[in-house]
């Protein structure tokens, strides 16, 4: 097997996260007079460059405004894709020209409370990886989506592909006999990307092992979470 960077299989797995939203924005934007939805994208870092090419050539989607904490990257992004709106912070760009789905391409840190913000303002949510950094965040946020009748994504969207969809099939089907245990791996040369991996909130999991646990719950074992002590799965 070929060798892949982090950055490499990263832009995969965005682009197939990116494949996954649009096509649940291309039935939402059916629900509008306009056949539109209004997008606002926040964190304009090297993810956004594998989103907004998408995004801003889709026929139902209206990309509305930017956000990022360096203004400057903003700005870029709005130059590059024709985006007027540009923010350096997400109470700015909530406060500005409405839109329907807010995009968290931020740091990892952030994904749960900015995810949080924007669902106590009325926006739907596509958060990448990982949507909350612990169960319990998650749970409440989808909780919070749920009451206020809001949609919330999260990446990563792997099992959402036919080759998962026919893996999931043969397991279901019992083709390979009883599985009693899984093992993922992904990885990749070291940590020297970013001092994210040390810092509180970090690590290999929500780094690269949010896939390993999208895959093992999504195709072998469906139905099933993981308890908030992350000692054992309730069914």
């Amino acid at each position: 097997m070929d060798n892949i960077s982090r950055q490499k299989f990263l832009q995969r797995t965005a682009m197939a996260g990116v494949a996954v939203l649009l096509s649940n924005l291309e039935g939402f934007a059916m629900t509008r007079p306009d056949k539109k939805t209004r997008v606002a994208v926040i964190g304009c870092g090297s993810v956004s460059g594998v989103y907004l090419p998408h995004l801003s050539k889709a026929p139902y989607v209206e990309l509305v405004s930017v956000c990022d904490i360096i203004p400057e990257r903003a700005k870029k992004r709005g130059t590059e894709f024709n985006i007027a709106n540009q923010y350096p912070h997400i109470d700015q760009q909530l406060a500005g020209p409405a839109f329907d789905l807010l995009v968290v391409l931020t740091d990892m840190q952030e994904h749960g409370r900015l995810n949080k913000i924007a669902l106590n303002a009325g926006k739907n949510v596509w958060s990448e990886k990982p949507m909350a950094n612990s169960y319990k965040e998650g749970r409440a946020l989808l909780d919070l989506a749920n009451s206020k009748k809001l949609r919330i994504w999260g990446a990563p969207a792997v099992v959402n592909s036919p080759q998962f969809a026919f893996m999931s099939k043969a397991l279901q089907e019992g083709k390979l006999g009883k599985v009693s245990c899984a093992h993922a791996h992904y990885g990749h040369t070291g940590p020297t990307w970013s001092a994210f991996f040390y810092e509180k909130g970090g690590g290999s999991l929500p780094d690269l092992g949010v896939y390993n646990i999208a895959d093992i719950n999504g195709i072998a074992w469906p139905g099933k979470e993981c308890g908030g002590d992350d000692k054992h799965c309730n069914t």
